[in-house]
């Protein structure tokens, strides 16, 4: 599931490891050894291509729209969270070889750790801790996009959108706030957490309505483990 939305903000291209730029909420991952920020993301969200049919001429209109999405979705998530696309070379929304440049075996091998089936994606993987390859952290939202329309993908973008902005204004509350002190088995770090994908979950609940078997969303996390789909299937 995603969501959209357009704010000014810096790109961070990364080439083989060393990065350009600072601050940005999105980042453009060139060539194979090119490193994730780490920072002190809140969020790092995932953009992944693991299908090769998604990277053949007859998908191009498709693969430049979900690249559009991922730029404003990166633009619009706040400096606090961090959207991520990997490509092989660095190149433009303009380009006629555009599919030639997107990363598809670096997105097989996080579908393939995560155990995505590559024919249901392009994927977008949302994680509160860093995305190591392997052992890739446990807490995450997995939504597959590859059946979805144009004004759906945008719909869930802008949704998504909203929730990891408010896991900001939520921080900043508790900071404001008198803290209660932590119970042993709850400390307040997984607390937060946990409220992200609660109230991922609930977004995606509104949002899917009308979707049918278009899109399907899946949380994994400590204490919290769903998956939602608006008809019956597989």
């Amino acid at each position: 599931m995603l969501w959209t939305a357009f704010l000014a903000t810096a790109l961070f291209f990364i080439y083989g490891g060393i990065a350009s730029g600072g601050g940005q909420a999105r980042a453009e991952i060139v060539a194979p050894t090119g490193q994730i920020p780490r920072d002190s993301y809140k969020t790092w969200s995932l953009f992944l291509v693991c299908n090769p049919n998604w990277v053949t001429p007859d998908k191009s209109s498709d693969l430049a729209n979900l690249y559009r999405r991922f730029r404003a979705f990166g633009a619009a998530i706040g400096s606090d969270n961090l959207a991520v696309w990997f490509w092989t070379r660095q190149t433009t929304i303009d380009d006629p070889r555009l599919a030639d440049s997107v990363d598809v075996a670096r997105g097989a091998d996080y579908c393939k750790e995560l155990k995505l089936r590559p024919t249901s994606g392009p994927f977008l993987v949302v994680t509160s801790a860093y995305p190591e390859l392997r052992g890739f952290p446990r807490d995450r939202a997995v939504f597959e996009l590859g059946d979805l329309q144009p004004a759906d993908l945008a719909t869930l973008l802008d949704d998504l959108t909203d929730q990891l902005l408010l896991e900001g204004k939520v921080d900043a509350a508790r900071v404001g706030a008198a803290p209660a002190p932590p119970l042993p088995s709850t400390p307040t770090a997984a607390g937060s957490s946990t409220s992200l994908w609660i109230r991922l979950l609930e977004g995606a609940q509104r949002s899917m309505i009308g979707f049918g078997c278009r899109l399907r969303m899946r949380i994994d996390t400590g204490v919290l483990t769903a998956e939602l789909r608006e008809c019956a299937g597989p």
